[in-house]
């Protein structure tokens, strides 16, 4: 009896370990386009409300610049000068093609050169963007 209450528990518990692995495994969207976890809904209704840069430029490129990580990297630290103004927060944008081209990026003088004097790592003009998973 205790023996196969013992094997039973043991199946049960590698069978849910299992599941829990190949659930977490691959694509995080199903064939539909909608995420499976509730930080992937979110910051996918963010990133469609907000714009993926700040009001600065890089000055190399005239523009503003993403720095397409990961996939999975989904946090990000902005580090502020002088007053202790440190963040981490979770990275919206995903970085998708196909790109539509350079556009009009808004009435001549919307973003701001970076400084001489920079406060903020955002004024420096590269900004994060998750990488595509295909």
């Amino acid at each position: 009896m205790t023996r196969t209450l013992l094997l039973t528990c043991a199946l049960a518990t590698l069978l849910s370990a299992w599941g829990a692995s190949a659930a977490r495994a691959g694509h995080p969207t199903d064939l539909g386009g909608h995420a499976h976890t509730v930080a992937d809904r979110w910051s996918a209704r963010f990133a469609q409300v907000t714009p993926w840069h700040a009001n600065y430029y890089y000055t190399q490129a005239g523009r503003p610049v993403a720095l397409v990580v990961p996939p999975t990297a989904n946090m990000r630290a902005r580090w502020s000068w002088g007053v202790a103004q440190n963040e981490i927060g979770p990275i919206h944008h995903r970085f998708a093609r196909p790109y539509p081209g350079y556009g009009d990026a808004g009435p001549s003088g919307y973003f701001a050169p970076t400084p001489y004097w920079p406060s903020h790592t955002d004024q420096f003009g590269v900004y994060y963007v998750r990488g595509p998973w295909e």
